[in-house]
């Protein structure tokens, strides 16, 4: 006949680690620590300051490391990292002066700023044919704000706009030339395409 013990039967303890409170609260812990800095690790490397002041985003080509900057025309171009890590005010500032140069008419601009809303707002009187570049909404907004100061010879506030690569000054300067008339002129000589 069987004899019913009531003594416990040896355990495995392996068996017992894992069935045990402690280990799975252990478990979810490291998991959850794990994945916080896994996640942090990727967001850090998603938003290094090389990629920020390029204005970039980071793209390996051909098995080729590099960044992708927006040029002048809005067109990527590849720039090595070593460039960017050496000095990112450079690309930055060929960026902006990229944006200059291939613009008849470019206007750096803030979205909230009520000057650069009425200048932008003279200027579509006559043309929709100008680019806007709207300095609150970049990565490295007071590194452009620097750069369009050095650039225009000490001109540190918004809008500041260029015609043929050349500061024009901000909005007072827009509608000093429009109240002498000067506006349309200047604007047909640059060749832009009129509305009217």
């Amino acid at each position: 006949m069987e004899s019913l013990s009531t003594s416990p039967k040896p355990k495995n303890v392996v068996t017992t680690i894992l069935r045990s409170r402690r280990f799975r609260v252990l478990t979810v812990v490291l998991v959850a620590f794990y994945c916080v800095f896994y996640f942090a690790t990727i967001y850090r490397a998603g938003e290094s300051d090389s990629e920020l002041l390029a204005g970039g985003k980071s793209l390996t080509q051909k098995g080729h490391a590099g960044h992708a900057v927006v040029d002048g025309e809005g067109e990527p171009m590849m720039v090595d990292d070593e460039d960017v890590k050496e000095a990112p005010m450079v690309v930055l500032e060929r960026r902006i002066r990229g944006l200059i140069n291939q613009n008849r008419i470019m206007v750096f601009s803030k979205t909230y700023c009520p000057y650069s809303a009425s200048a932008k707002k003279l200027l579509k009187t006559y043309t929709n044919d100008f680019e806007v570049l709207e300095v609150d909404l970049e990565p490295r907004g007071d590194g452009i704000k620097n750069l369009l100061r050095k650039i225009t010879d000490g001109h540190a506030t918004f809008p500041s706009i260029f015609f043929a690569g050349e500061s024009i000054g901000g909005r007072d300067r827009l509608q000093e030339i429009e109240d002498k008339g000067e506006l349309r002129k200047r604007l047909e000589k640059l060749g832009v395409k009129m509305l009217q």
